[in-house]
């Protein structure tokens, strides 16, 4: 199933990047995040980030990789882990 919300025929990085960035406003009601931020700086909590990693696992098909939100926890690093992801799962490189 296609995410009409993922741009299409990006690479994953761009993919990967526009979702996790996309629930990642939404789990915190932003509008302007840097790659920088961490989640739970920001005002995430464990309720918030098991829901942002269920929603963006169903957009990309992928296995969140949990352990990035809990030892790095930015924007960036999450992006990055979730690129990686899909490009495994797509059989092309991130």
């Amino acid at each position: 199933m296609q995410d009409k919300h993922i741009p299409v025929g990006g690479n994953v990085v761009d993919r990967a990047t526009a979702v996790v960035t996309e629930e990642w406003c939404r789990a915190l009601d932003l509008t302007e995040p840097s790659s920088e931020d961490d989640f739970f700086q920001a005002g995430g909590n464990s309720l918030l980030i098991a829901t942002m990693i269920d929603r963006v696992e169903q957009r990309l098909g992928i296995e969140f990789p949990v352990e990035v939100a809990f030892i790095d926890g930015t924007l960036g690093a999450m992006a990055e882990a979730c690129a990686e992801r899909l490009a495994t799962a797509e059989g092309t490189t991130a």
